[in-house]
């Protein structure tokens, strides 16, 4: 614990560093939408045409050190009108700004003096931001807007397919990506296995993905930082808001508890496509279950001026099953208490208290209702808290500091095999993690166009458990390795722990006006596992902890890139980025994963790099917007005893990606949008021989290799108009009409071999392609 005391001593010495300025007052507050009382995340509040600047935090609150006399206060965000104050001061004093919205079908807006909220506003480096209109004006899968879709439009994120769940952020893998929902983890961020995501935009307000050296304040992954923070809720009215679509229906109410100080939102969506299809199923396949729901919910109360509390949570399940005989479940469960506090105009206080909670069952029943079967089930659950200090010191330093405890419980999985006469289990004990961290962090404007992000964490994890603690003897790279011998403990006890010091730099150096140079170096750690083989995780993939035989992983990312503003407000930008990944997490040929209480004798561990350029323009105005982005970028692994111990392509390498959006809006009422995906295919292991075993012919590969071919490569177009009725009635509506995959690809989940039907001896490959056709779709939204 030395460690922490470090932290923390040097965090209560800079305000020892900071120079006495002359005579300087704090303007202070919060910046929401006028219509619904919503704070907006990274408003750009200004100050004498940008001689003083900053950015609302994720709260909404802004505090800026300025001169007393008289200013011209203007604050900014994308998609509102800019809000415009003169302002005498000779004290400390609070302006909030409430922003009006912009009409979106209108012509091109030109604000003289105005900066968007853009990646020239920030320090870091790759940060993409999107607000719900942006989510909802894509083109979407059935119609359905979704967050996770609209992720992968973004450079450098990609999937490994159609269907697939998750993400891959620059090279890494799917779990070295923080997912939060308002700062509760999510593990597994997927319905119906990867074609829709569990976030409904109709409770988000803002969605914030770091791919590089993101802030201090978030630790234990080592790819990025998918930071979703939901809508407080209407304080100004009641407002109804609601879709019927071609998969799945959603509803959404919000409005006030006390008006100006309380507000609510609740919203649900349930898939019917079990309804739909059950008067075309056969006998047998009537009582068949496949269906998703979730529940998203969340109340604030202003308990003063200064003193704010929140509550929000999040409930959905995926269902799968055909009668009694199989079932299939997954979900989430969150919940997060928040409390803001202002200490002072200067300083800013959010303490979070989290709860959350994936857990899925798997069980089979003979057909003749006996109590034969099989049930199958595994969670994991996370415990946490962070309380985070903000101290706006003066105009050229805002301190943030602050520390976190998040406590782990994995139950991998429990088998139950029932029949007449026995029962039998299988179970893999529960493994428990305490993960604590420390962090402390200074945006220093060190001149007026150089300004630094500075900072440093530190993470300790604790392996924990109350059961067996499994030693095992080396072996030959790539062979299971022996048992040696097994420590029994009947009380909670500490098998291993591991401390990691992540400093993380950033710099922005403002060449002119609307040219930005920036660079970045980051550190992360990791502490949990997906143990999956496959090209792509399913549900039934176990989350596993480090252990005194599992190293955590950590990376080292270097970025560096060039953002330019136009005149005709189009933004250009360029990075480069490296990232180095130490001891990630890989399994010996064959390995047993499931239900497997001895697991680690299966896993291995190895390295990893990816390297990459990204390009994007960018428009966000006007009645043409839109983005294009190209990426080229490569990743590789190399694990002892694998691929002939070189390197090889991991199964997220895309070489090339482009990504391509448009929106068109036409008048007031009309408006249209496409967009269009390219991809590498990704790599595949594939047998290129054939050995037979009592005349059964046997696949194999001879050279030892992984990851030597790739599938075809991937591409998709998608149209979609939105023709909305007269905006003076008091029931808005609008219809959504849809296609997905326009020119029918049959794009490539996999490919696999079999045996020709007429010559059993000879295989031949076969492609399985989960959507080959155009899908079209009509979806009817409406707000009241």
């Amino acid at each position: 614990m030395k460690y922490l005391g470090l932290v923390f001593f040097c965090f209560l010495s800079i305000p020892l560093l900071v120079n006495a300025q002359g005579k300087t007052v704090v303007l202070n507050g919060y910046v929401k939408d006028k219509k619904n009382g919503e704070v907006l995340i990274n408003a750009t509040v200004y100050v004498d045409n940008s001689l003083f600047v900053t950015q609302t935090n994720n709260y909404g609150y802004y505090s800026i050190n300025i001169p007393t006399g008289k200013h011209v206060v203007k604050v900014s965000f994308t998609g509102y009108k800019t809000f415009s104050k003169e302002i005498n001061v000779t004290a400390n004093q609070s302006l909030n700004a409430d922003l009006e919205q912009l009409d979106e079908q209108l012509d091109m807006v030109t604000v003289i003096g105005e900066k968007r909220i853009t990646r020239t506003n920030t320090v870091a480096l790759g940060v993409q931001q999107l607000t719900s209109a942006q989510i909802k004006s894509l083109p979407a899968f059935m119609g359905e807007p979704d967050i996770l879709k609209a992720i992968l439009t973004m450079p450098g994120v990609t999937s490994v397919g159609e269907g697939s769940s998750g993400f891959n952020v620059r090279g890494g893998d799917i779990d070295a990506n923080l997912i939060i929902l308002d700062e509760a983890p999510v593990f597994n961020s997927s319905h119906l296995m990867g074609f829709f995501s569990i976030f409904n935009p109709d409770a988000v307000r803002n969605v914030t993905l770091y791919k590089g050296a993101f802030p201090a304040e978030y630790g234990g992954r080592t790819s990025s930082v998918l930071d979703i923070r939901m809508k407080d809720g209407n304080d100004q009215k009641l407002e109804v808001n609601g879709g019927i679509g071609t998969v799945f229906s959603r509803l959404s109410v919000e409005g006030p508890l006390q008006k100006d100080r309380s507000s609510f939102v609740v919203a649900g969506r349930r898939s019917y496509i079990d309804v739909l299809a059950k008067p075309f199923l056969d006998k047998e396949s009537k009582d068949s279950k496949f269906y998703f729901y979730d529940l998203t919910a969340k109340v604030n109360y202003e308990l003063s001026d200064k003193s704010t509390l929140y509550l929000s949570g999040y409930f959905g399940k995926d269902v799968f099953g055909i009668g009694s005989e199989a079932n299939f479940a997954w979900g989430n469960s969150t919940g997060t208490l928040r409390w803001n506090y202002l200490i002072s105009p200067k300083l800013f206080l959010n303490t979070t208290v989290t709860y959350s909670d994936y857990d899925y069952q798997l069980s089979f029943k003979t057909a003749d209702g006996t109590s034969e079967g099989y049930d199958w089930t595994s969670n994991i659950k996370t415990y946490g808290a962070k309380p985070t200090l903000t101290w706006y010191a003066n105009a050229k330093h805002e301190f943030k500091a602050g520390f976190g405890f998040l406590r782990y419980d994995f139950q991998p999985g429990k088998g139950v095999m029932t029949t007449t006469n026995s029962k039998s289990e299988v179970i893999m004990h529960n493994r428990y993690g305490n993960e604590i961290s420390v962090f402390a962090e200074d945006t220093w404007k060190i001149t007026d166009k150089l300004t630094a992000q500075l900072g440093v964490r530190l993470n300790v994890y604790q392996y924990l458990t109350k059961n067996q603690i499994y030693h095992f003897r080396d072996t030959t790279p790539n062979v299971r390795k022996p048992l040696d011998y097994t420590e029994h403990v009947n009380k909670m006890t500490k098998a291993n722990d591991w401390a990691f010091i992540e400093p993380r730099v950033s710099f922005k150096y403002q060449v002119k006006e609307d040219l930005i140079l920036k660079a970045g170096y980051a550190k992360s750690s990791q502490y949990i596992h997906l143990l999956s083989n496959t090209a792509s995780p399913t549900p039934v993939d176990l989350y596993f902890p480090s252990t005194n035989n599992i190293k955590p992983s950590y990376s080292h990312i270097v970025s560096a890139g060039v953002v330019k503003n136009t005149a005709k407000g189009i933004e250009l930008s360029a990075e480069v980025f490296y990232k180095k990944m130490e001891d990630l997490l890989d399994f010996i040929d064959a390995a047993n994963l499931q239900l497997n209480e001895q697991v680690e004798a299966d896993l291995l561990t190895g390295e990893g790099k990816a390297y990459g350029l990204e390009l994007e323009a960018r428009k966000d105005r006007g009645k043409w917007q839109g983005w294009l982005n190209y990426t080229w970028s490569r990743s590789y692994r190399r694990t002892e005893g694998i691929s002939m111990n070189e390197w090889y392509l991991s199964r997220f390498d895309r070489t090339h990606v482009l990504n391509f959006a448009v929106i068109r809006n036409f008048n007031k009422r009309v408006s249209a949008s496409a967009s269009f995906n390219y991809g590498t295919g990704v790599p595949a292991t594939f047998a290129d021989a054939m050995m037979y075993i009592q005349g059964i012919p046997v696949p194999y590969n001879t050279t030892g290799k992984r990851n030597t071919y790739r599938i075809p490569d991937y591409h998709r177009l998608d149209l979609s108009v939105t023709i909305k009725n007269n905006p003076a009635k008091k029931l808005r509506s609008e219809w959504v009409i849809g296609a997905y995959n326009v020119y029918a690809r049959k794009n490539a989940y996999s490919i696999f071999f079999e045996s020709n039907e007429d010559n059993p001896n000879v295989r031949q490959a076969s492609q399985l392609s989960l959507l080959g056709s155009i899908i079209p779709s009509v979806t009817w939204n409406f707000k009241f």
